[in-house]
């Protein structure tokens, strides 16, 4: 009679795992790791991974199985890569890191050997080199300069759209991504709390659309207050809108009605408002920036106003200090001297008082 323990014998895990490992390439992981991800993060993130991985990994590491991707193959790739001249050659190695983490949590691998090569330096603010860094915004003369030029060029939606991006510090994609009841023109208040993205139209093609999805931090979601000039454009902008979409035989009552639509009553592009800026800064030979340089722009502006770094942050979404502090220092730096010099005469002032 066969014992019971001769009968059930227990599977050998290790043989077992060093079977799978012998025979799953780096390809095959990464198909079974981006059906997991999508279930965890955001489209937009799929299809950012997906760009690097297809685009800028697989050509090296596709058809590699995984015993055979050394701690040395992976820093010669990272090297590649460096030298290729890719700034973001650091999320690259982020990427496969990720991949074959998962690889090591299905216990295929024991460990990352992407892990234990030299980390990639993404480049970081120095706070303290900023006052010798050159810094690109607009002056309060030239933007004010610019959105006369907006207004001169005679399209509503694109001079109101360039007032909304100067005067909020918002991100571009998020003002494309502005519905109108995400503003309350009776508190005159301006809700943000999604963004533009690019993302899949099919798991099957690197084909994107574009969609809405909520903004990326807690921070990222805000309610700010909004000047009386701005909300009268924008209320003016809303009645032309309805206007000519009712010509075009779109109807403009639903409350997720764009503020910034295409001419299908569709999400723009996310190049969009570049294109627009560039119309506007050709044809009136201004001096050019980035539209993120006018989340720059506001800061300053908001800084030489007086108003807090704190105040500044949560206006332009900001979950941490560099970025607002590094335009904040670099244009106000005698601010910190004026504290000072505050707190002396407040002492000065009041101290017989108690």
């Amino acid at each position: 009679m066969v014992h019971l323990y001769q009968q059930f014998q227990p599977l050998d895990f290790d043989k077992n795992t060093l079977k799978m490992n012998g025979n799953i390439t780096f390809k095959e992981l990464y198909e079974e790791f981006i059906e997991q991800y999508r279930l965890k993060v955001k489209p937009s993130t799929i299809m950012i991974t997906r760009r690097v991985i297809e685009d800028h990994a697989l050509e090296y590491f596709g058809d590699k199985v995984l015993k055979d991707i050394s701690v040395r193959f992976c820093t010669q790739v990272n090297r590649r890569w460096i030298r290729d001249g890719y700034k973001q050659a650091y999320y690259f190695r982020r990427a496969v890191a990720q991949i074959l983490q998962y690889d090591v949590q299905q216990e295929l691998i024991h460990e990352n050997p992407m892990r234990k090569t030299e980390p990639i330096k993404r480049q970081e603010i120095d706070e303290n080199s900023v006052a010798t860094e050159t810094m690109t915004v607009y002056t309060p003369k030239e933007l004010a300069i610019f959105l006369e030029s907006c207004k001169k060029h005679g399209n509503m939606k694109i001079e109101t759209y360039f007032r909304v991006l100067s005067y909020t510090g918002a991100r571009k994609l998020e003002i494309l991504a502005l519905e109108w009841n995400d503003i309350n023109f009776d508190s005159k208040k301006l809700t943000i709390s999604k963004t533009l993205a690019e993302v899949e139209s099919s798991p099957n093609t690197k084909v994107t659309k574009v969609a809405s999805q909520s903004a990326k931090t807690t921070a990222g979601k805000r309610t700010i207050s909004i000047d009386t000039e701005t909300m009268t454009m924008l209320k003016k902008w809303q009645i032309r809108q309805k206007f000519e979409f009712n010509i075009l035989g779109f109807k403009t009552t639903d409350k997720h009605q764009l503020v910034f639509a295409n001419r299908e009553n569709k999400f723009c592009r996310p190049g969009q408002a570049n294109d627009w800026y560039d119309v506007i800064a050709t044809k009136y030979n201004l001096k050019r920036i980035t539209l993120h340089e006018f989340r720059k722009t506001h800061v300053s502006l908001c800084a030489m106003a007086d108003m807090s770094l704190e105040d500044i942050m949560y206006r332009v979404g900001h979950k941490d200090s560099k970025m607002t502090r590094q335009v904040y220092n670099y244009f106000y730096p005698e601010r910190e001297e004026r504290s000072a010099d505050r707190f002396a005469q407040f002492i000065e002032k009041e101290k017989y008082l108690f």
